[in-house]
């Protein structure tokens, strides 16, 4: 009873595996095809041939492109912006943390072209709570000196949407994400010396995308 117990935990056990390395190859496949054509244009057809699967195995994982946008957009988002955030957890200015974060959020983007496209394409992203957190913050304790709150969210999430799109394409130099970010704390009217600060500050490293195959 006990080896046929076990023979069946590990039938499904592997089945699990194989099926998670499935999931995770539609969304791998997934997130070149929205980064070259965005969110609205591809049709399931597009992701069963980008990942090599019959469009029955597509269906045991996602219902829908909607669906899978929402799974590739917590998927290769979720591993950087926690990364940032753990590298970020001994700043306390407010002004410092949400330079320094962007200037992360830039250098991962320099590494990761795809991942860039795909961010500045598909704006349906988690984890945008921590730069907006940073903002009210320093708006809250007089470190931003802004005419609108929410002009302010926008001009700081526009640029950075821009931004990307821009590294995406492979049109920055290396140097631009620190320039984003500067001029970023200008435009929020943050004092000169905590910009410098920001800039000075030394950058953790944060692991490239995990992939899943």
């Amino acid at each position: 009873m006990k080896a046929a117990r076990a023979k069946v935990d590990h039938r499904t056990r592997v089945g699990r595996q194989r099926s998670a390395r499935t999931e995770g190859r539609i969304i791998e496949a997934a997130l070149r095809v929205f980064a070259e054509r965005g969110p609205d244009a591809p049709v399931i057809d597009d992701f069963v041939r980008a990942a090599g699967v019959a469009r029955g195995t597509f269906y045991n994982h996602f219902e829908s492109v909607e669906e899978l946008l929402h799974a590739t957009s917590a998927w290769t988002t979720r591993h950087v912006l926690e990364r940032i955030a753990q590298a970020m957890d001994d700043i306390e200015s407010p002004t410092v943390r949400l330079g320094v974060g962007l200037r992360l959020f830039f250098a991962q983007a320099q590494r990761d072209p795809v991942w860039s496209r795909f961010v500045a394409r598909v704006w349906k992203v988690g984890g945008l709570e921590l730069p907006v957190h940073d903002l009210e913050v320093g708006l809250r304790l007089g470190h931003f000196r802004v005419p609108g709150r929410d002009a302010a969210r926008d001009l700081l999430l526009g640029g950075a949407r821009e931004a990307l799109r821009r590294i995406g394409e492979g049109q920055a130099p290396p140097s631009f994400g620190d320039q984003m970010a500067e001029l970023c704390l200008q435009a929020l009217r943050a004092d000169q010396r905590r910009i410098v600060a920001a800039l000075a500050q030394s950058l953790p490293d944060v692991p490239e995308r995990t992939r899943t195959r």
